[in-house]
C-alpha cells in the first residue's frame, strides 16, 4: 500500500512468499503438478477458479503439447483436489483487487510450502483502499511494520534485511 509503482514488483514482498503480480482482469492459468502420493486440495482467497483440466491420478506432470479437451463450461470452484501423481490447469480472471493466497489446504503442507501470494493489481489496489486507523493502531502497539517492504524498510524497498523468515523444514519421519 506504500510502495508506490514498486508495488508491481514482486522483489520486495520477501524470499518467503511466493509472489505473483497480477494486472487487472488478466487472464491466469495455474498447471500444478502433484509429484507425490497424497492428495492436495488446492484453495485460491478472492476467487472461485475454473478447472480447465485435472488429470487421472498418477498421470504425470501435464505437458501443453498434449492439448487436452477444454470443456465447454468448466467446474468453477474455490478449492480443486490435485490427485497423487496427477495435474490439474486451472484458470480465473484477475479482477478482484487484493491480495490473495493460494495454498494447499492441509495445513502443514502450507508449512512445507505449498503456498503462492497472488498481488492482484496492487497500483489499483493503492488508489481504492485505505488501511483503517485501528489496524494501524494494532501494528503499532505490537512493533510491526506496515509501510515499506516485507522488512518494513521504506528507504530502499529492494533491501529485505530483517524479513520475517519461514519456520525449518519438519523433520524426516
Amino acid at each position: 500500500m506504500s510502495a508506490g509503482t514498486d508495488a508491481s514488483n514482486t522483489a520486495i514482498y520477501g524470499e518467503y512468499t511466493n509472489p505473483f503480480v497480477l494486472e487487472k482482469d488478466q487472464v491466469i492459468e495455474i498447471v500444478v503438478n502433484n509429484n507425490d502420493t497424497g492428495m492436495h486440495p488446492f484453495h485460491l482467497h478472492g476467487h472461485n477458479f475454473q478447472a480447465i483440466w485435472r488429470s487421472d491420478e498418477d498421470a504425470g506432470n501435464y505437458g501443453p503439447t498434449s492439448n487436452p479437451a477444454i470443456p465447454s463450461i468448466p467446474m468453477r470452484r474455490d478449492t480443486f483436489l490435485v490427485r497423487p501423481g496427477g495435474n490439474i490447469v486451472l484458470r480465473f480472471r484477475a479482477d478482484n483487487p487484493g491480495v490473495w493466497l493460494f495454498h494447499c489446504h492441509i495445513e502443514w503442507h502450507v508449512n512445507a510450502g505449498l503456498i503462492a501470494t497472488m498481488v492482484e493489481a496492487p497500483l489499483d489496489l493503492q488508489q481504492s483502499l485505505a488501511i483503517p486507523a485501528d489496524h494501524i493502531a494494532a501494528c503499532e502497539a505490537a512493533g510491526t511494520p506496515y509501510t515499506g517492504n516485507a522488512a518494513g524498510n521504506t528507504v530502499n524497498l529492494l533491501d529485505l534485511t530483517g524479513q520475517n523468515e519461514p519456520p525449518a523444514p519438519l523433520p524426516d519421519g
